[in-house]
């Protein structure tokens, strides 16, 4: 018996130090490993907003040209309404926001849900406005009639839905320059 407990501390001898070289051995390549990962992690970081700067600006760029675009004072020039009735103008109006509106939706995910949100209400209000003034006039009137009653409506307005989009647009890219 005394042979058994003597091979048994042996063992121990043996396997305790094992196990707590394993032991510390384990942790720390655990924090080696961690560490490895968040240095990869601060360089991707570090990269990838070098990397997304200019798409944020451009997308910055490209939201304010949208509202600009689609803001009465110059989407009512752009449209001209050649020999149209106020429902054909009414109609292509509609057609070159929803146009705009999808050529610069993917610019959603540079921008802050917010914003986006803002933007995308302020192009609903102008919408709702333009079905609006519509419905004041008869479709068979002149559009140029329809193009009066836009502006007389959204120079109602205050604030101007587009306007207001801008100024948050101005706002949160002021935030993006630091």
């Amino acid at each position: 018996m005394t042979n058994d407990i003597n091979g048994f501390w042996e063992i121990l001898k043996i396997v305790l130090p094992a196990i707590i070289v394993f032991i510390t051995a384990y942790f720390l390549f655990r924090d080696m490993l961690e560490n490895e990962r968040r240095s990869r992690e601060f360089e991707f970081r570090v990269l990838h907003a070098k990397e997304m700067n200019p798409v944020r600006l451009q997308a910055y760029e490209r939201l304010t040209l949208f509202l600009e675009r689609i803001s009465p004072d110059s989407i009512l020039v752009r449209e001209t309404p050649h020999n149209l009735t106020a429902g054909e103008y009414h109609q292509g109006l509609l057609a070159a926001i929803r146009a705009e509106y999808e050529h610069n939706i993917s610019q959603q995910i540079y921008v802050s849900p917010i914003l986006w949100e803002t933007i995308k209400g302020a192009k609903e209000n102008l919408v709702m406005l333009i079905n609006r003034s519509a419905s004041e006039l008869e479709r068979e009137l002149p559009a140029y009639e329809l193009s009066k009653k836009i502006f007389a409506n959204y120079y109602d307005e205050d604030p101007a839905p587009i306007a207001l989009a801008l100024t948050e647009l101005k706002k949160e890219f002021s935030k993006f320059l630091g």
